[in-house]
């Protein structure tokens, strides 16, 4: 069975041809043999043969397998030719039975000889490998995206062929016979320098120098016409030496002493890849598609991508499995080059340009004694060296555009990737991949794939937890599983409860000479001063982000120098931008800047910073309160005093937004300051907060905070807190539908408002008593809970500074009452017997109704005994 590729479809067996059908089941078909003995997803295969997918792509793709299989079968091939296997299709190949496989190891065969010296033998194997291609690959078909690639990748390794084979047969001194294929090249790839070059070169060996003149002017009006450039070095210094008879053009200098003017025909540095590799699918994508963009017929640009993110994202990790998929087809697999910059090697200094020019000037054939001094010097000759090369270069750890520019290519036809912890910004025309931490399935894979995916299934819910500890950080996540994998006794729930501690977790992401801590204090050492002050003290912000305004009054700088030192860690991708004006710092980066803040700032300035900050957050507080509140109803808090700001709110729109804004950092401002001893603002803060608990938030997170700050305004004998917190939590509870809970706490908080002598605030406690007893099925109570409220009001000044109406001549104005009776309690009125008092009361209110009625109010007399039930005093 053979299958041909480079030139028209064909399928052979036995001698005869076999039919494959139509021309999209050929497409399918050349899908599967350019990736054959690989599994291709169902997917490529739609985009080889449609450049959209219709609504029956997949449905007809799975028929051209079967009529595929069937015609396999008829020329006798086996069931197992072409299997399914998810998630699409498997075409077996043996060796020797596709052109492409025996091209390639001809060429590979031919490259090795002629590097060794062995010209003879290099020629007669890049003649076979030349044979075996009938024209250009797939011809006459029509391919998808995918496809189209794969050929222009083939009909680049067939004209690097041709260059080589032209190498080797001027080597020998027998170039005769080329010039007809060199023509039909030239005309087909007229930009391709290096193949006029050799044209040149074969037209003065035959004695036709003018006729190599006449080539070198053709090649100089086609550049001209198409890119508006002049020809390259090479070519204009080819033009000089051809003028004058350069002896070194002779054939016999040629074979006597090899000319080191060639680059290599493979130099292919990539680090290995690693099976371990877990996720990134859109990111390969992305840089597979501008792989395959870089380069195309008319650009004059330099193709460069940045992979950017910070400490243990996976960044050279990703570099390194797209290099391999882009030298794996073709496009850029001859010069791989790869120099590791130590922007952050903890052992090294960052790499001089100056050498790693050098170390890549000696891999592309320069010898060590033709190698300039001097970064521009050496640069330059780089630069000539890859004119006309399809070079990938991967330049992993870079410090700065300083030390990346001198190493850039200066031909479109080079892709460079770079990776950086830093924004490399300053450099122009680059696309920049900025990565992120793994999503949860891509954390759970990684786990799975390392400790063992029966083991990660057994426990999903711990596993999920692991990661999220890790944060999902791909270093992070990789130490974990690795832990995993070298205790085998631990169960994921064990391992998850390791992880739980603060002060054990870094030590947990920890494989011998591998750390995460380690990996951020190369990054942290990188910082100026007042970068790493603003960056440790960022450690001790208990919210999920911040504002340059919070980080303000957390460093007491300016807001301006602080917004400035933010943008700073932000090039560094020590932080992440949340939305404008708010940034975030990972998980894992906050525990590192807080264990940086616990030993490099004493005590008390760690103190100052979190009493700042907490300052501020109550300024802004009031500001709401006050925009919220403009008729008199604000909170009975007065601002705190002292030097410092917060923000000031013009408009409901920018209280409410502000709020918005701070919805998740607010219960973890107040839960840090009740840690750290704070009190004052963790009553304080919820109280002035009440309408963003009750309308913005869960209630577990309202009952809890108001919890905390109940705890702490009793701890400080604070009682105007503390009927506030009483308040709050029976608002709380009546929305949660716990009603008796409710009861207590606003039967309390009305006590306590009593003893302040508090009416409003009563009026308030019984009104949310009222709701409460509405709640409990007691609508009898919750009317008496709201006539006292409606009394209590009457007698207040409007909030809104107009009088209430003067009660009626029908209506008393107080609490007369009109009837007595003595409860049977055992004891006389004076031992604490209870008296059962009749009043007539108005509820007043916007819009409402004067209401009269005759109701029953119970009131404890002289005695320390039991609440009333209705009021609890």
């Amino acid at each position: 069975m053979e299958f041909r590729i480079l030139g028209p479809l064909q399928i052979v067996a036995g001698g005869r041809p076999v039919g494959v059908g139509g021309p999209q089941q050929q497409t399918v078909l050349a899908a599967l043999l350019l990736a054959s003995n690989q599994v291709v997803p169902i997917d490529r295969l739609v985009e080889a043969v449609w450049w959209t997918s219709p609504p029956s792509a997949r449905a007809n793709i799975r028929g051209y397998i079967a009529a595929l299989r069937r015609a396999l079968r008829n020329a006798g091939e086996p069931d197992d030719r072409l299997i399914t296997r998810s998630p699409g299709y498997l075409l077996r190949v043996e060796p020797g039975e596709l052109d492409l496989s025996r091209f390639e190891e001809l060429f590979a065969r031919g490259e090795r000889a002629f590097l060794d010296g062995r010209a003879e033998q290099a020629a007669q194997d890049f003649a076979d490998a030349l044979r075996c291609c009938r024209g250009r690959p797939l011809e006459a078909m029509s391919l998808g995206a995918p496809l189209l690639a794969d050929v222009e990748r083939l009909e680049e390794r067939r004209l690097l062929l041709m260059e080589q084979y032209t190498d080797a047969c001027l080597s020998l001194g027998r170039s005769d016979a080329l010039v007809p294929d060199l023509r039909r090249l030239v005309a087909r790839h007229p930009l391709r320098e290096r193949l006029w070059e050799r044209l040149m070169l074969v037209l003065y060996r035959m004695g036709r120098s003018a006729d190599a003149l006449d080539a070198f002017a053709q090649v100089r009006r086609h550049l001209a016409e198409d890119l508006g450039i002049d020809p390259g070095p090479r070519l204009r210094a080819l033009e000089r030496q051809i003028i004058s008879g350069d002896p070194a053009l002779d054939a016999a200098t040629e074979r006597s002493a090899p000319v080191p003017a060639q680059v290599p025909a493979a130099v292919r540095q990539l680090p290995m890849d690693i099976v371990e590799f877990t996720g990134r699918e859109d990111e390969l994508r992305t840089l597979n598609r501008i792989a395959d963009d870089a380069g195309g017929h008319g650009d004059t640009a330099l193709t460069v991508i940045a992979i950017e993110g910070m400490a243990g994202v996976g960044k050279t990790r990703l570099a390194v499995r797209a290099g391999h998929q882009i030298s794996a087809r073709g496009r850029f697999g001859a010069v791989q080059l790869w120099a590791d910059l130590h922007a952050m090697d903890p052992d090294l200094p960052p790499a001089d340009p100056a050498e790693v020019l050098g170390t890549f000037l000696r891999q592309l054939n320069v010898p060590p004694a033709l190698i300039p001094p001097g970064v521009d010097a050496r640069a330059a000759l780089y630069r000539d060296r890859l004119h006309g090369e399809r070079a990938l270069v991967i330049l992993d750890n870079a410090t700065d555009e300083i030390q990346v520019e001198p190493l850039l290519p200066g031909d479109p036809t080079s892709l460079v990737v770079i990776t950086s912890r830093r924004s490399l910004a300053g450099l122009d025309g680059v696309h920049r991949l900025r990565l992120n931490g793994f999503a949860p399935r891509e954390s759970r894979d990684l786990l799975g794939r390392i400790a063992g995916h029966e083991r990660v299934t057994a426990d999903r819910a711990a596993a999920a937890r692991i990661a999220d500890r890790c944060g999902h950080l791909p270093m992070a996540v990789t130490m974990a599983a690795r832990r995993l994998q070298t205790r085998p006794a631990w169960t994921p729930g064990e391992f998850d409860a390791r992880l739980q501690d603060d002060d054990r977790l870094p030590g947990e992401l920890e494989f011998r000479n591998r750390s995460i801590s380690a990996s951020f204090e190369l990054s942290y050492r990188a910082l100026a001063d007042d970068q790493k002050r603003m960056f440790r003290l960022l450690g001790l912000h208990p919210g999920a982000d911040f504002t340059p305004s919070s980080a303000a009054a957390l460093t007491d700088l300016p807001g301006q120098r602080a917004e400035s030192l933010l943008e700073d860690l932000l090039d560094e991708n020590l932080l992440q931008q949340a939305s404008p004006g708010r940034y975030r710092i990972h998980q894992l980066l906050r525990m590192y800047a807080r264990k940086k803040a616990h030993k490099e700032e004493t005590a008390d300035r760690r103190d100052a910073a979190a009493g700042r900050l907490f300052t501020w957050y109550l300024r802004a507080a009031h500001s709401v309160d006050d925009v919220l509140n403009p008729h008199g109803g604000r909170v009975p808090i007065e601002p705190p005093e002292g030097p410092g700001t917060g923000p000031v709110f013009g408009s409901r729109g920018q209280a409410l937004a502000w709020l918005e804004a701070e919805a998740d950092n607010l219960p973890a401002v107040i839960k840090a300051a009740s840690g750290q001893g704070h009190h004052p603002v963790v009553w304080r803060l919820p109280a002035l907060l009440l309408p963003f608990f009750r309308f913005g938030r869960s209630l577990d997170d309202w009952i809890g905070v108001f919890q905390t700050g109940l705890t702490a305004a009793r701890r400080m004998g604070e009682w105007l807190g503390v009927a506030l917190m009483l308040s709050g939590l029976g608002l709380a509870c009546t929305d949660a539908r716990r009603y008796k809970e409710a009861v207590g706490h606003h039967r309390e908080a009305l006590l306590v408002q009593r003893g302040l002598g508090d009416p409003r605030g009563q009026a308030r406690s019984l009104t949310g008593l009222a709701a409460a007893y509405l709640g409990d099925r007691q609508p009898r109570r919750a009317v008496e809970c709201l006539e006292e409220s409606a009394w209590i009001l009457r007698n207040l000044r409007d909030p809104r500074d107009g009088a209430v109406p003067e009660p009626s001549a029908e209506e008393p104005d107080g609490p007369a009452p009109v009837e007595a009776e003595v409860a049977e309690t055992g004891a006389d009125v004076a031992d604490g017997g209870h008296v059962r008092v009749r009043e007539a009361v108005t509820i007043p209110g916007a819009g409402m109704a004067a209401v009269g009625a005759r109701t029953a109010h119970t009131a404890t007399v002289g005695c320390p005994g039991p609440q009333c039930e209705t009021c609890g005093t």
